[in-house]
Protein backbone atom coordinates (compact mmCIF):
# COMPACT_ATOMS: atom_id res chain seq x y z
CA UNK A 1 0.00 0.00 0.00
CA UNK A 2 3.02 2.30 -0.05
CA UNK A 3 2.09 3.23 -3.62
CA UNK A 4 -1.13 4.79 -2.33
CA UNK A 5 0.41 6.97 0.39
CA UNK A 6 1.89 9.72 -1.85
CA UNK A 7 -1.46 10.43 -3.53
CA UNK A 8 -3.26 10.56 -0.18
CA UNK A 9 -0.60 12.91 1.22
CA UNK A 10 -0.95 15.18 -1.83
CA UNK A 11 -4.71 15.29 -1.33
CA UNK A 12 -4.44 16.22 2.35
CA UNK A 13 -1.83 18.86 1.53
CA UNK A 14 -3.87 20.60 -1.19
CA UNK A 15 -7.35 19.38 -0.17
CA UNK A 16 -7.87 18.28 -3.75
CA UNK A 17 -7.10 15.21 -5.84
CA UNK A 18 -4.07 15.78 -8.05
CA UNK A 19 -4.12 15.10 -10.97
CA UNK A 20 -7.84 15.87 -11.16
CA UNK A 21 -8.68 13.67 -14.14
CA UNK A 22 -11.25 10.88 -14.59
CA UNK A 23 -8.57 8.42 -15.71
CA UNK A 24 -6.57 8.95 -12.51
CA UNK A 25 -9.69 8.52 -10.36
CA UNK A 26 -10.48 5.27 -12.14
CA UNK A 27 -6.98 3.97 -11.61
CA UNK A 28 -6.80 5.11 -7.96
CA UNK A 29 -10.09 3.46 -7.02
CA UNK A 30 -9.16 0.27 -8.84
CA UNK A 31 -5.79 0.14 -7.09
CA UNK A 32 -7.11 0.85 -3.57
CA UNK A 33 -10.09 -1.51 -3.81
CA UNK A 34 -7.95 -4.30 -5.29
CA UNK A 35 -5.19 -4.00 -2.70
CA UNK A 36 -7.62 -3.96 0.20
CA UNK A 37 -9.48 -7.05 -1.04
CA UNK A 38 -6.23 -8.86 -1.83
CA UNK A 39 -4.95 -8.15 1.69
CA UNK A 40 -8.02 -9.42 3.49
CA UNK A 41 -8.42 -12.48 1.24
CA UNK A 42 -4.75 -13.43 1.48
CA UNK A 43 -5.07 -13.26 5.28
CA UNK A 44 -8.24 -15.37 5.12
CA UNK A 45 -6.51 -18.01 3.05
CA UNK A 46 -3.51 -17.87 5.37
CA UNK A 47 -5.85 -18.60 8.30
CA UNK A 48 -7.23 -21.65 6.49
CA UNK A 49 -3.79 -22.79 5.36
CA UNK A 50 -2.54 -22.64 8.94
CA UNK A 51 -5.06 -25.34 9.83
CA UNK A 52 -3.91 -27.43 6.86
CA UNK A 53 -0.23 -27.11 7.75
CA UNK A 54 -0.75 -27.99 11.43
CA UNK A 55 -3.39 -30.69 11.26
CA UNK A 56 -3.16 -31.95 7.65
CA UNK A 57 0.51 -31.66 6.79
CA UNK A 58 0.22 -34.53 4.30
CA UNK A 59 -1.50 -32.11 1.91
CA UNK A 60 1.82 -30.34 1.30
CA UNK A 61 4.10 -33.35 1.50
CA UNK A 62 5.04 -33.29 -2.20
CA UNK A 63 5.78 -30.52 -4.71
CA UNK A 64 2.62 -31.33 -6.63
CA UNK A 65 0.49 -31.01 -3.50
CA UNK A 66 2.33 -27.82 -2.52
CA UNK A 67 1.38 -26.31 -5.85
CA UNK A 68 -2.32 -27.20 -5.57
CA UNK A 69 -2.78 -26.50 -1.86
CA UNK A 70 -0.34 -23.64 -1.30
CA UNK A 71 0.92 -21.78 -4.38
CA UNK A 72 -2.17 -21.91 -6.61
CA UNK A 73 -4.75 -20.78 -3.97
CA UNK A 74 -2.48 -17.95 -2.81
CA UNK A 75 -2.03 -16.81 -6.43
CA UNK A 76 -5.79 -16.92 -7.08
CA UNK A 77 -6.80 -14.92 -4.00
CA UNK A 78 -4.19 -12.28 -4.87
CA UNK A 79 -5.08 -12.02 -8.57
CA UNK A 80 -8.87 -12.30 -8.37
CA UNK A 81 -9.56 -8.87 -6.75
CA UNK A 82 -7.57 -7.04 -9.42
CA UNK A 83 -9.57 -8.73 -12.19
CA UNK A 84 -12.94 -8.21 -10.48
CA UNK A 85 -12.44 -4.51 -9.77
CA UNK A 86 -11.01 -3.90 -13.23
CA UNK A 87 -14.28 -5.20 -14.69
CA UNK A 88 -16.64 -3.34 -12.33
CA UNK A 89 -14.70 -0.05 -12.35
CA UNK A 90 -13.25 0.26 -15.86
CA UNK A 91 -15.88 -1.72 -17.78
CA UNK A 92 -18.97 -0.76 -15.78
CA UNK A 93 -21.99 0.47 -17.83
CA UNK A 94 -22.84 3.13 -15.24
CA UNK A 95 -21.45 6.65 -15.41
CA UNK A 96 -19.01 7.87 -12.78
CA UNK A 97 -19.46 11.30 -11.19
CA UNK A 98 -16.13 12.13 -9.64
CA UNK A 99 -15.70 14.74 -6.96
CA UNK A 100 -12.08 15.91 -6.85
CA UNK A 101 -12.59 17.55 -3.46
CA UNK A 102 -12.87 14.12 -1.82
CA UNK A 103 -10.12 11.60 -1.33
CA UNK A 104 -10.36 8.77 -3.92
CA UNK A 105 -12.60 11.16 -5.92
CA UNK A 106 -15.49 9.84 -3.80
CA UNK A 107 -16.64 6.39 -5.02
CA UNK A 108 -16.95 4.48 -8.31
CA UNK A 109 -20.47 4.32 -9.66
CA UNK A 110 -21.01 0.60 -9.09
CA UNK A 111 -21.01 1.25 -5.32
CA UNK A 112 -24.18 3.37 -5.43
CA UNK A 113 -25.95 2.64 -8.74
CA UNK A 114 -25.53 -1.16 -9.11
CA UNK A 115 -26.99 -2.61 -5.93
CA UNK A 116 -26.44 -6.27 -6.87
CA UNK A 117 -22.76 -5.70 -7.65
CA UNK A 118 -22.30 -3.61 -4.51
CA UNK A 119 -23.91 -6.33 -2.39
CA UNK A 120 -21.69 -9.00 -3.97
CA UNK A 121 -18.65 -6.80 -3.39
CA UNK A 122 -19.50 -6.37 0.27
CA UNK A 123 -20.30 -10.04 0.90
CA UNK A 124 -17.40 -11.56 -1.03
CA UNK A 125 -14.66 -9.03 -0.25
CA UNK A 126 -15.54 -7.95 3.29
CA UNK A 127 -18.03 -10.20 5.07
CA UNK A 128 -16.84 -13.64 3.92
CA UNK A 129 -13.08 -13.15 4.39
CA UNK A 130 -13.54 -11.43 7.75
CA UNK A 131 -15.73 -14.32 8.92
CA UNK A 132 -13.11 -16.82 7.74
CA UNK A 133 -10.33 -14.94 9.55
CA UNK A 134 -12.28 -14.70 12.80
CA UNK A 135 -13.63 -18.25 12.83
CA UNK A 136 -10.38 -19.87 11.69
CA UNK A 137 -8.18 -18.11 14.22
CA UNK A 138 -10.60 -18.48 17.11
CA UNK A 139 -11.07 -22.20 16.37
CA UNK A 140 -7.32 -22.71 16.15
CA UNK A 141 -6.84 -20.94 19.48
CA UNK A 142 -9.56 -23.11 21.02
CA UNK A 143 -7.87 -26.23 19.72
CA UNK A 144 -4.51 -25.13 21.13
CA UNK A 145 -6.11 -24.45 24.52
CA UNK A 146 -7.82 -27.83 24.43
CA UNK A 147 -4.54 -29.59 23.73
CA UNK A 148 -3.01 -27.85 26.73
CA UNK A 149 -4.86 -30.30 28.94
CA UNK A 150 -3.36 -33.29 27.11
CA UNK A 151 0.14 -32.01 26.39
CA UNK A 152 1.13 -29.41 29.00
CA UNK A 153 4.81 -29.62 28.03
CA UNK A 154 4.17 -28.00 24.64
CA UNK A 155 2.12 -25.20 26.18
CA UNK A 156 4.84 -22.53 26.22
CA UNK A 157 5.57 -22.89 22.51
CA UNK A 158 1.88 -22.99 21.58
CA UNK A 159 1.06 -20.05 23.85
CA UNK A 160 3.11 -17.79 21.56
CA UNK A 161 1.10 -19.00 18.57
CA UNK A 162 -2.12 -18.44 20.52
CA UNK A 163 -1.29 -14.84 21.43
CA UNK A 164 -0.21 -14.17 17.85
CA UNK A 165 -3.53 -15.40 16.45
CA UNK A 166 -5.50 -13.45 19.05
CA UNK A 167 -3.56 -10.29 18.12
CA UNK A 168 -4.29 -10.75 14.40
CA UNK A 169 -7.99 -11.32 15.05
CA UNK A 170 -8.26 -8.24 17.28
CA UNK A 171 -6.51 -6.02 14.74
CA UNK A 172 -8.79 -7.21 11.94
CA UNK A 173 -11.87 -6.62 14.09
CA UNK A 174 -10.73 -3.08 14.97
CA UNK A 175 -9.72 -2.05 11.45
CA UNK A 176 -12.22 -3.87 9.22
CA UNK A 177 -15.49 -4.28 11.10
CA UNK A 178 -16.23 -0.51 11.35
CA UNK A 179 -15.90 -0.36 7.56
CA UNK A 180 -18.19 -3.36 7.16
CA UNK A 181 -20.86 -2.02 9.51
CA UNK A 182 -20.79 1.43 7.92
CA UNK A 183 -21.08 -0.15 4.47
CA UNK A 184 -24.27 -1.92 5.52
CA UNK A 185 -25.69 1.35 6.85
CA UNK A 186 -24.88 3.17 3.61
CA UNK A 187 -26.29 0.42 1.38
CA UNK A 188 -29.72 0.61 3.05
CA UNK A 189 -29.92 4.30 3.97
CA UNK A 190 -27.69 6.14 1.45
CA UNK A 191 -26.83 8.44 4.33
CA UNK A 192 -24.44 11.31 3.41
CA UNK A 193 -22.88 10.93 6.86
CA UNK A 194 -22.05 7.26 6.13
CA UNK A 195 -20.32 8.04 2.85
CA UNK A 196 -18.46 10.91 4.49
CA UNK A 197 -17.21 8.64 7.28
CA UNK A 198 -16.34 5.91 4.79
CA UNK A 199 -14.28 8.13 2.52
CA UNK A 200 -12.58 10.25 5.16
CA UNK A 201 -11.87 7.70 7.87
CA UNK A 202 -12.89 4.07 7.40
CA UNK A 203 -11.08 3.59 4.10
CA UNK A 204 -7.82 4.25 5.94
CA UNK A 205 -8.33 1.87 8.85
CA UNK A 206 -7.01 -1.13 6.85
CA UNK A 207 -3.88 0.93 6.20
CA UNK A 208 -3.14 0.79 9.93
CA UNK A 209 -3.43 -2.97 9.71
CA UNK A 210 -1.02 -3.10 6.80
CA UNK A 211 1.51 -1.09 8.78
CA UNK A 212 1.17 -2.95 12.08
CA UNK A 213 0.78 -6.55 10.85
CA UNK A 214 4.43 -7.02 9.74
CA UNK A 215 5.66 -5.67 13.08
CA UNK A 216 3.34 -8.00 14.98
CA UNK A 217 4.50 -10.96 12.89
CA UNK A 218 8.16 -10.12 13.49
CA UNK A 219 7.60 -9.72 17.22
CA UNK A 220 6.17 -13.22 17.51
CA UNK A 221 8.87 -14.91 15.46
CA UNK A 222 10.86 -17.46 17.36
CA UNK A 223 13.89 -15.95 19.15
CA UNK A 224 13.18 -12.53 17.56
CA UNK A 225 13.97 -10.62 20.73
CA UNK A 226 17.19 -12.53 21.31
CA UNK A 227 18.31 -11.99 17.72
CA UNK A 228 17.50 -8.26 17.49
CA UNK A 229 18.34 -7.09 21.00
CA UNK A 230 21.33 -9.26 21.74
CA UNK A 231 24.65 -7.64 22.51
CA UNK A 232 28.01 -9.18 21.93
CA UNK A 233 29.69 -10.09 25.15
CA UNK A 234 33.35 -9.32 25.58
CA UNK A 235 35.15 -11.50 28.10
CA UNK A 236 38.35 -10.16 29.64
CA UNK A 237 40.68 -12.81 31.01
CA UNK A 238 42.98 -11.40 33.70
CA UNK A 239 46.65 -12.34 33.49
CA UNK A 240 49.29 -12.37 36.19
CA UNK A 241 52.69 -10.88 35.38
CA UNK A 242 55.85 -11.41 37.39
CA UNK A 243 59.23 -9.76 37.10
CA UNK A 244 60.74 -12.49 34.92
CA UNK A 245 57.93 -12.19 32.37
CA UNK A 246 58.33 -8.41 32.16
CA UNK A 247 62.10 -8.71 31.81
CA UNK A 248 61.73 -11.24 29.00
CA UNK A 249 59.48 -8.85 27.03
CA UNK A 250 62.03 -6.12 27.31
CA UNK A 251 61.47 -2.39 27.35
Amino acid sequence: MLTDYPFALIYYSYRRVIPATPSFCLWWNWWVYSLSAALVWSTAWGSIERHLLIFHSNLVSTKRKQFYFHILPAFIVMLYPFIFYFVVIFCSPCENYWNYNYVFCLQPCFAYSMSAVALYDFVMHVLVPLTIITVSNVSLVARVLWQKRKRPRDWRRKWKLTTYLISITIFFVITWYPTAINTIVYMYTLSPLSIDLQVKYFFFLPVLLGISLPMISLFFLQDFKKTVFRFQRVTVNPQTFNRQTLAARGP
